[in-house]
């Protein structure tokens, strides 16, 4: 049987596919939702290093972001969904190695919020199935999935939030195609970037810290940007991460101690700066599935070990980013935001998801 019929790819595909293959030699990985805040943090990391070519899968590949994305070093953009498998197939034709991110939101509807498990799900079949016709190919070597982190506390960890468990499920269906040891699964913790949504009474200010987890309960956190230095770790040095599953973390801080580095780095603007949980029952009107995440956080929490993050990131040379750090650029962006009206620099260079 030819490569044709065993993938479902027309033989002009192949043919073209042949053609631009000659004038590459770089191993390519393919980057899912390329667009989405993770997906924009892993091809910007990827691009930096010369050894790969980047490709960038997108619903919309003529929007502003995907134009931003086009303009880094070896990155071509492409059409591709994670709800048609035949284009994920596409897409995936002659690569070394794929980053997988999905998403459970669909658009809020009263009384459900905007988080789908089942259309979550859907995605991740796709995408797994996709990885895993390649891999029987033997042209794709290396399949990173961005899930989410697992409990500190196992056995105190039900119920959980449905796009945790949208993820875990993904990841036992790597596991029962027969894909654990060309995999490795990455698990980041809440983002900083939640601490400043566009969600009302969601957003930092000079006098409030928002967030949704009681102010005295230690919650684990990372920048979106650090998915991406971890990702072109593991890339860059699979003997060291094939089959291996790895929550990530920046941070362990409780609520009040988030305010109060707030509060030390904003300096005067912010004589006194409190941590402002949002009403559980209202989270759970506004999105169930939040509130449902922040009880589970208070009750078995995030279960990333920072010591040894740290010491691994040392070792892989990873700046983390502390969130003292990412306050600082915040202050930053907003100087320059002012300097600059007209202009959303958040917008164009952290694309929302």
């Amino acid at each position: 049987m030819d490569l044709s019929s065993r993938t479902g790819l027309s033989q002009r595909d192949l043919y073209s596919h042949e053609i631009h293959d000659l004038k590459r030699s770089k191993p390519v990985i393919a980057v899912t939702m390329a667009t989405s805040r993770q997906g924009y943090s892993v091809v910007k990391h990827l691009s930096k290093n010369d050894f790969f070519q980047i490709r960038a899968i997108t619903r919309s590949p003529f929007t502003k972001r995907a134009e931003l994305l086009a303009e880094l070093p070896n990155v071509e953009i492409v059409k591709g969904d994670l709800l048609q498998r035949e284009s994920l197939e596409k897409c995936f034709l002659g690569v070394y190695g794929v980053f997988g991110n999905t998403t459970p939101t669909k658009g809020w509807v009263l009384g459900r919020g905007s988080m789908v498990r089942d259309y979550e799900l859907e995605q991740g079949r796709n995408l797994v199935d996709a990885v895993k016709k390649f891999a029987n190919l033997g042209t794709l070597k290396h399949f990173v999935f961005s899930s989410v982190c697992k409990p500190k506390d196992p056995l105190n960890s039900q119920p959980a939030p449905g796009h945790f468990t949208s993820k875990w499920s993904i990841e036992e269906y790597i596991l029962l195609n027969g894909l654990k040891e060309l995999s490795t699964i990455l698990r980041p913790v809440s983002y900083f970037e939640n601490f400043d949504s566009d969600l009302p009474g969601v957003q930092i200010s000079d006098s409030i810290f928002p967030g949704v987890v009681q102010e005295d309960k230690l919650w684990q956190t990372i920048a979106v940007d650090d998915v991406g230095l971890w990702t072109k770790a593991v890339f860059e040095t699979p003997q060291k991460f094939l089959g291996e599953a790895l929550n990530i973390a920046g941070e362990e801080m409780t609520g009040k101690d988030m305010a109060a580095l707030w509060q030390e780095i904003n300096g005067k603007k912010s004589p006194s700066v409190r941590y402002a949980m949002i009403p559980r029952q209202l989270m759970n009107f506004i999105e169930h599935d939040i509130a449902l995440m922040a009880s589970w956080i208070e009750r078995a929490g995030y279960g990333a070990d920072l010591k040894t993050l740290r010491a691994l990131a040392d070792e892989l040379g990873i700046t983390m980013t502390p969130l003292s750090c990412w306050l600082t650029q915040k202050i930053s962006t907003r100087t320059t935001q002012k300097r600059l009206r007209g202009i959303d620099l958040k917008r164009r260079f952290i694309p929302a998801t």
